[in-house]
């Protein structure tokens, strides 16, 4: 199974992320995965982090459709793969109504929006003839979403979910898509500090309708999801303990059908640094 790696850019400088793909690569790491927050611009950091590395694969997770339209998406990515030996890897999403109200967009019902996005990528009336084809994976909370990754995307990417639901994605999606999980880890053995870390980074998800709704499908009460998140509900979303037990929630996932874990890489010191031995352990495992 391939281990990737997810982490925040937008706090760090140029030189600082392109560092980190680099050591990323240096140790093995299959893909990193930029997201699009309320800073960095998605595909101009992959640009500089596919410049900065030689092998690695760079992929939005996500690229949010209601930032730009689906020609100009489309013209990114495609350039981005042509220029860089075909390394790039594309992640979409529609993020979630709070962000898009931020940006001042009217809210359509997800498989909608997606549907108009997908058809004008795939129509789009291009001058020039694209020679090389870039994956595409959906990032899909709920069945319909994952019904329709399965069906126009190469497959899907999770984020925050259990290895129960991987093991629902999986059934929606078939043997030949790829599936992608984003799990957030964290190598430390005290639990209360463990839980106050995790809580942090998962905090803002527990206020947001769409998380609620597919975590009330795996079992969850209203209850979990206040104060930022109850114990069990922590414990079931984020990794953490010993690097053995960061492993073997990692192995759940992989037994659940995972093709490739996208690690979020907590740490016990306050750095922003990820956590370097975890993530070569992971790889090594």
């Amino acid at each position: 199974m391939k281990i990737g790696l997810m982490f925040n850019t937008d706090p760090l400088s140029g030189s600082e992320i392109a560092a980190v793909a680099r050591r990323a690569e240096q140790i093995g790491i299959d893909t990193v995965w930029v997201p699009e927050l309320f800073g960095r611009e998605p595909f101009v950091t992959a640009s500089r982090l596919l410049a900065a590395t030689d092998t690695m694969r760079i992929a939005t997770g996500i690229a949010n459709v209601y930032a730009r339209d689906a020609m100009a998406t489309r013209a990114a990515a495609q350039t981005l793969a042509e220029f860089h030996d075909d390394r790039f890897t594309l992640g979409l999403g529609v993020s979630n109504t709070v962000g898009n109200t931020a940006r001042g967009h009217a809210w359509l019902p997800p498989l909608q929006k997606l549907d108009r996005f997908f058809r004008a990528m795939e129509e789009a009336p291009f001058m020039r003839k694209w020679e090389n084809r870039v994956p595409v994976y959906l990032a899909a909370h709920g069945p319909k979403l994952m019904a329709f990754a399965a069906e126009r995307a190469d497959g899907a990417l999770s984020y925050m979910m259990t290895p129960e639901y991987t093991r629902r994605a999986r059934e929606l999606l078939g043997p030949d898509k790829q599936m992608n999980v984003v799990l957030t880890c964290l190598v430390c053995e005290d639990r209360g500090k463990a839980l106050k870390i995790a809580r942090r980074a998962v905090r803002i998800y527990t206020e947001l309708p769409n998380y609620r709704r597919a975590w009330s499908t795996l079992g969850f009460e209203p209850a979990d999801f206040e104060g930022g998140g109850s114990d069990e509900l922590i414990d079931t979303l984020v990794a953490f303990g010993s690097i053995a037990d960061v492993a073997a929630r990692v192995a759940e996932h992989r037994s659940a059908g995972a093709d490739q874990v996208v690690v979020i890489s907590l740490n016990d010191k306050g750095s922003l640094d990820p956590d370097w031995d975890m993530l070569q352990t992971l790889h090594n495992t």
